[in-house]
């Protein structure tokens, strides 16, 4: 009982204390912008905290004396709520009219593909109508309508932004500037070989409503998403896919290469012989019925089975022969040949004393001369018809003497030429291998 009579006192003290609180507050407004000045009494205590909240599901502010802009026109319901160092806590609504012009606007994000245009008005809010004239006789609601344009051009465009009241209106006219892409129909192609010569070309992308058109290369053509054709020589050919779009009338081409090698199945191949410096060749296989045409490595050129050439300078030549039979079956065989200077002793400046022995030789070949000369002296073996023998050439230099030793053991009996060639010029000599 005495623990009652002592808590009594101080709980009554503490109701008292709260209700010693009052929240209160004043505005004053300037073009939509109120700034509020609280007039609170606390009591016995002071005051350690304000909330306020001011009608348009804005966020909450705890300042003490606030300042607010609202967007829309309305009236809106503000809220003080207090609390004091005692515990109070109290509030205070009253009731705001907001009836000011506002400036509102919209901005447009154009599709170019499709002639979509997303608009997006402002200010942005749940008690605000917006009503849209596109400008195409067409018209719309709410803050982010989608329109699309039928074609493409600059249309005026309005917006009417009002509040739920009816109190404010604002309305705002841009020029939106439409521009739609022609429509794009572009295809590409790959390829496949299923046999020799015989290739599927499949396009990419598939539409039922295009149209493919195929230029083989070869003066053939053909139709449809996938095509098959086979080709009857080697060679590369510029394939070329044409699509067309049935409804848009859009039209594209894409063109690219491929190769076509049928294996060789007709080898040609040739001799020749020369005859001081008039070079004969005979191709082989040898038919009336095929054809032969000749380079001769000189710029120069032939044709038949069997021809001959005379070149004007001695050098290397790369002579290719190439063969075409009845049934277009094309190979082509190059080699190369050698024409020396003439048989004998050339003019040539500061060499003398050439010695070539025995004769005939029969496993090496012995060569002496002398060189008083600049530079490198090269001695080389070849046949008749200037094709570079098998010899291996061993020398030794005595002053201006130099004495040669040729392994001929690998020759074939016959008649070959030895050229000892140096800066100046080219000697030219004939020997016999046993």
């Amino acid at each position: 009982m005495k623990k009652y009579l002592l808590i009594m006192p101080a709980l009554l003290f503490a109701l008292t204390a709260r209700s010693q609180c009052q929240a209160d507050f004043s505005f004053t407004n300037n073009a939509n912008s109120f700034t509020f000045a609280d007039s609170s009494n606390a009591g016995s205590g002071t005051i350690i905290s304000w909330l306020w909240t001011f009608g348009d599901q804005t966020a909450p502010s705890t300042q003490q004396n606030p300042t607010h802009v609202y967007d829309f026109c309305g009236n809106y319901a503000v809220t003080l709520t207090i609390v004091t160092s005692g515990f109070c806590t109290s509030s205070f609504t009253d009731t705001v009219l907001v009836n000011s012009g506002f400036s509102g606007s919209f901005t447009s994000n154009v599709d170019t593909t499709t002639g979509t245009v997303q608009f997006q008005a402002q200010p942005v809010g749940a008690n605000a109508n917006y009503i849209w004239d596109f400008g195409d006789a067409s018209t719309g609601t709410g803050p982010a309508p989608s329109h699309q344009y039928a074609s493409a051009g600059t249309y005026n465009v309005c917006v009417i932004i009002s509040d739920a009241g009816g109190i404010c209106t604002d309305t705002v006219c841009n020029s939106v500037v439409v521009t739609i892409a022609p429509p794009s129909c572009n295809a590409t192609w790959t390829n496949n070989s299923l046999l020799v010569g015989q290739q599927t070309f499949t396009a990419t992308p598939f539409n039922l409503g295009w149209t493919y058109s195929w230029d083989f290369g070869d003066a053939t053509t053909g139709n449809g998403f996938i095509a098959t054709h086979t080709y009857t020589t080697s060679g590369t050919y510029t394939v070329c896919l044409t699509v067309t779009d049935s409804a848009t009338m859009c039209t594209s081409q894409f063109c690219d290469t491929v190769n076509i090698n049928f294996p060789v199945t007709c080898p040609v191949s040739f001799t020749n012989v020369n005859l001081l410096g008039n070079m004969s060749f005979t191709a082989t296989p040898f038919s009336i019925q095929n054809t032969y045409t000749w380079t001769f490595g000189d710029n120069t050129t032939g044709t038949g089975a069997i021809t001959s050439h005379t070149y004007t300078t001695p050098g290397t030549y790369t002579v290719c022969v190439t063969m075409t039979t009845p049934g277009n079956c094309t190979s082509t065989f190059c080699d190369t040949v050698i024409i020396p200077n003439a048989i004998g002793i050339a003019e040539v400046s500061g060499m003398s004393n050439i010695k070539v022995y025995p004769v005939p030789a029969k496993d090496e070949l012995n060569v002496q001369f002398a060189y008083a000369g600049n530079g490198n002296v090269t001695l080389m073996v070849t046949d008749v018809c200037g094709r570079q023998a098998d010899a291996t050439v061993t020398s030794t230099v005595s002053g201006n003497t130099t004495n040669a030793v040729i392994d001929i053991t690998e020759l074939s009996s016959g008649v070959y030429l030895l050229q000892i060639q140096t800066p100046t010029g080219t000697s030219v000599q004939r020997f016999v291998k046993e």
